[in-house]
């Protein structure tokens, strides 16, 4: 029983992953005006890097919620906390301000969260 809280919890932290990642990564994907402003003049980085991580986070997405694959779902969590690292970090310095990147913070510690109820379901012995 105790095993099926987890397998809640972690469904749960799934999905609010998923729509913070949707909201950074559709938007990069279509060139929206607001996304392409804020990633080319206030974090310096080059347009053809914004629909790339778009890409990619979608496709990590997808493998989140397809079954079995433990290896491939390690790299997607360590490409995850790559890309919300380097977020906070570009933000941080592109705003000059803590506080505009505490929703990146955010979603970072709620992907530890997942990262460890994935471990307690599906990689702890049963």
């Amino acid at each position: 029983m105790k095993n099926k809280k987890f397998k809640i919890a972690y469904w749960v932290v799934l999905v609010f992953i998923t729509i913070g990642m949707l909201f950074s990564a559709v938007p990069s994907v279509l060139k929206l005006p607001y996304a392409v402003e804020h990633f080319c003049n206030v974090l310096k980085l080059p347009e053809y890097l914004l629909v790339f991580t778009g890409v990619i986070k979608i496709i990590g997405l997808i493998g989140l919620y397809i079954p079995g694959y433990p290896k491939l779902k390690e790299w997607i969590f360590a490409g995850f906390t790559f890309d919300l690292i380097g977020a906070w970090y570009c933000n941080y310095t592109g705003l000059h301000s803590f506080a505009g990147t505490l929703p990146v913070l955010v979603y970072l510690l709620i992907l530890f969260v997942l990262y460890y109820l994935y471990h307690r379901i599906h990689l702890t012995t049963k």
